[in-house]
């Protein structure tokens, strides 16, 4: 009973973005297909647990974007804890700082990384999180000809706010570097780098997400809308477009997955299934998660 209570229980840590919208996702799945496909699991047995140390979801964005995943996801019976950070993620679990237990043999992490250890061992000056700090032009101050870009690098916009590290981020990083190499290459002047915020989108489920494009927030259905949008429209190709959006249609207007993955069975090693404790009993009228 207890390892089954720990296949049941998923913990995603961070109320950022990506954890909103994986916890999202995942009670859709879990409350909808999953369950219809294995009716010997309990819908009050499945827990989804989301760990967010801060006092809100989604910081960085205005107040009532956060109050409005929170209550989404409640709706959704996903688990939303505050305040809580975690110290250690084990096999069987997630312990916090302040003591608290939360036993799952599923743990998500999406509160963002560390840099690369190996930065402090090449003599590089280390910042918060591992991370090396560069000048306005992404190049270490001592040595204007190494720059650093990405999760490594640590640079504070104009309000002193750590860059997020994200994909968005990087990539106009790395556009800077290029250009200002060319530039000095030909005998130009390097450019200092400027972060370009292009928003920020997330969805909650379906009919559900929140949006804040060039300055606007926005909520509910128009933001979800305009999520897919973006999405598909960044697609390769017209033929892939053609099959994501017939994939969603499907799964939007009858509720289950278009596409039905067969993976075969993973046998635990001999130390993890001591630790774990017994298999549930498999066969007609047991589920197995």
């Amino acid at each position: 009973a207890e390892r089954r209570r720990r296949l049941l229980t998923f913990v995603v840590v961070g109320g950022g973005p990506t954890g909103v919208e994986y916890a999202g996702a995942l009670s859709e799945l879990i409350f909808g297909p999953l369950l219809a496909d294995f009716p010997s699991i309990g819908r009050d047995e499945v827990r989804i647990v989301l760990l967010e140390g801060g006092d809100r979801l989604l910081a960085g964005i205005p107040d009532r974007l956060g109050a409005y995943a929170l209550e989404r996801l409640a709706r959704r019976r996903v688990d939303v804890r505050f305040g809580g950070l975690v110290e250690s993620v084990d096999a069987l679990g997630v312990t916090l700082t302040d003591g608290v237990r939360v036993e799952s043999e599923t743990v998500v992490w999406t509160a963002g990384v560390q840099g690369e250890p190996r930065a402090a061992e090449w003599g590089l000056p280390v910042a918060k999180a591992g991370r090396v700090p560069v000048n306005d032009l992404l190049a270490l101050p001592d040595r204007p000809e190494v720059h650093v870009v990405g999760d490594l690098a640590y640079r504070e916009d104009d309000e002193g706010r750590p860059l997020p590290q994200v994909a968005q981020v990087a990539i106009q990083q790395g556009r800077c570097v290029a250009r200002n190499v060319l530039r000095e290459i030909r005998g130009g002047r390097p450019e200092p780098f400027r972060y370009r915020d292009p928003g920020m989108l997330a969805v909650i489920g379906r009919n559900a997400a929140v949006a804040r494009i060039f300055g606007i927030s926005f909520r509910g259905w128009p933001a979800w809308l305009v999520w897919l949008a973006i999405h598909v429209s960044w697609l390769i190709g017209f033929r892939n477009r053609v099959l994501v959006l017939v994939n969603w249609g499907w799964n939007y207007v009858f509720y289950r997955r278009a596409v039905r993955l067969i993976l075969p069975t993973l046998v635990p090693s001999e130390g993890h299934r001591d630790a774990a404790g017994p298999d549930p009993p498999s066969g007609p009228g047991h589920g197995r998660a």
